[in-house]
């Protein structure tokens, strides 16, 4: 009775995990929790002596292996271009076009507050992705807006902005960056960048370049 109520468990837990890869916007994040999924569902069959259930999602957890692994071998081109030499009005299109989304990153936020800033649009192999915004004080810059459009959230632009380009933002004599946590994916986002949590700030983040 317990065995058939553990096979149970991995036939449902194996649906819901294929159900939830459903969801993922990142394609990345889908690949693997599908894959996770269909791997379960594989036991689940094979538990249940129904071979085509075994086989067929041993053959579409293979397919997301395989996926999964080109996309970890190709390297992400990234580059960082300042809204001023793209232009004003392409950053406008972008904003309104993903405004919806911008709103649960940075609430209230305006195109105003964005051409006051130092703005950059952030490209990924030439395609616009993300924006990266802030506002300097000395050596202390407060991020205004750092966002990337849900295809493309893996952390690679973190690295880039946090790691790659830090000595282009030391070069502007930015020692630090301070930023302020507004949705529930920003705390592991910007704690995997290399950000601590800021003392006397709620929800609160520094970045000592």
């Amino acid at each position: 009775m317990n065995f058939e109520w553990m096979k149970e468990g991995i036939g449902y837990a194996a649906s819901l995990i294929i159900l939830v890869s459903l969801l993922m916007t990142n394609v990345f994040r889908l690949r693997l929790i599908n894959g996770i999924g269909s791997v379960l569902f594989s036991g689940y069959g094979w538990l249940i002596g129904s071979w085509p259930v075994c086989v067929i999602n041993l053959v579409i957890a293979g397919i997301d292996g395989w996926y999964l692994l080109q996309t970890l071998r190709i390297n992400a081109f990234f580059d960082l271009a300042p809204a001023e030499s793209v232009g004003t009005e392409y950053l406008k299109r972008f904003f309104l076009f993903h405004e919806r989304e911008l709103m649960n990153y940075a609430p209230g936020l305006t195109i105003e507050d964005l051409m006051s800033a130092c703005t950059c649009l952030i490209f990924r192999n030439l395609l616009p992705v993300g924006v990266f915004s802030y506002r300097q004080n000395g050596p202390d810059a407060d991020i205004v807006l750092d966002f990337m459009i849900p295809e493309y959230r893996d952390f690679k632009a973190g690295r880039y902005l946090y790691r790659t380009k830090r000595m282009f933002f030391k070069e502007k004599g930015i020692k630090r960056f301070h930023a302020v946590a507004r949705h529930p994916s920003q705390p592991k986002y910007y704690l995997r960048n290399g950000f601590v949590r800021e003392d006397g700030v709620s929800g609160g983040f520094v970045n000592a370049l």
